[in-house]
């Protein structure tokens, strides 16, 4: 269940770039919304676990395919603000996830008795944003006419982009996987108060982290020193509740959460701030295909280390590595004061005409 909305975000991020260059992204992410919505409430119906999981899969394709139009819309939208128009979106997510995780069990699912009620609740008040979006958001184009796609072929042995596409990924797979293993790793065990608190503590951290990232006035999406200190941050947090998460699992629960919150926040402005309009929702497909690959596998990672008789805190020996290897990522990718766009230079050569 947590796996396949992974999955489909990987999977039709492509696809959903491919039909912002037909559509536009304003239809394109009206559809997604639309899609997201019916997933939700299909997976009430009646029909058990095959409505449950085809319902899944509906609901993560009608996100995944929204994914790639937003930061093509926010590049013309808000020239010279994508940075914060960005943060802001991040905050939206984090908030939801936050809000959705902490309300569903302990006060929605008391009121509605059981667990479809609640996925009908979340169902109406996504289709409840599909008329917002269709009267108070400003139209673009059908499409990209006279614009070519960015080839596949040209994004995946890219080898500087590569280490975007890591970057991202070590952190989707840090966060997924911690969100996973931390229960399980704390004294007292997954249904303790402890594991309670450290997976608020994990994900509450994410939405200060991103209001002071609003209120920054300088860019940093597009800066070696902002993904350095993000993925140090990260580092260490997963190393040290690999060694020492039994003294203080709420410190280094923290510390997970703040590095991935600055990583993501930043790679998700990343494609609108340094590629040409054409290629803005391609590199933010190719981003998010190889990034969610890591989250779908980090989870699966941890056991396999569980299993092999490392303890409860082996699962922790996947996330600490793919913390070193964001530090890595972070020292080789093509950032710096000449990729951006923000300024009001030309994108570098490499990824727009």
């Amino acid at each position: 269940m947590t796996a396949l909305p992974i999955l489909a975000f990987g999977v039709m991020a492509f696809p959903g770039a491919a039909l912002v260059r037909r559509l536009g992204g304003y239809r394109v992410v009206g559809i997604g919304l639309v899609v997201a919505a019916a997933g939700e409430l299909g997976r009430a119906l009646p029909g058990g676990a095959l409505a449950l999981f085809l319902g899944t899969v509906v609901m993560g394709t009608g996100i995944a395919i929204a994914q790639p139009g937003l930061p093509a819309m926010w590049q013309r939208w808000f020239q010279g603000r994508v940075q914060l128009a960005s943060v802001t979106l991040t905050l939206g997510i984090t908030v939801g996830e936050v809000v959705g995780a902490g309300i569903t069990q302990p006060f929605l699912l008391p009121l509605v008795h059981s667990w479809q009620g609640t996925m009908v609740c979340w169902g109406l008040l996504g289709a409840s944003c599909i008329p917002i979006w269709l009267l108070g958001v400003p139209r673009d184009p059908a499409g990209m006419a006279g614009e070519t796609s960015w080839e596949f072929r040209q994004l995946l042995f890219d080898r500087r982009l590569w280490s975007v596409y890591v970057l991202f990924a070590g952190q989707s797979l840090v966060f997924f996987s911690a969100n996973t293993w931390i229960p399980t790793s704390v004294g007292g065990g997954p249904h303790s108060a402890l594991a309670s608190l450290s997976l608020v503590t994990l994900n509450g951290v994410m939405v200060p982290v991103d209001l002071l990232l609003i209120v920054i006035a300088r860019p940093f999406a597009t800066h070696r020193w902002f993904y350095l200190l993000s993925a140090g941050i990260t580092l260490a947090g997963a190393g040290g509740w690999l060694f020492f998460g039994q003294r203080a699992p709420l410190l280094f629960a923290a510390l997970i959460g703040a590095g991935v919150a600055l990583n993501f926040a930043g790679l998700l402005a990343y494609p609108a701030m340094v590629a040409a309009p054409a290629r803005v929702a391609s590199l933010s497909a190719a981003i998010l295909t190889v990034g969610y690959a890591g989250a779908f596998f980090g989870p699966f990672l941890g056991g396999v280390a569980l299993d092999l008789g490392g303890g409860r805190q082996s699962p922790f020996i996947p996330i600490t590595v793919a913390a070193v290897i964001m530090v890595v990522a972070a020292l080789v990718a093509p950032v710096g004061p000449e990729s951006g766009r923000e300024s009001g230079g030309e994108p570098i050569a490499a990824f727009g005409p």
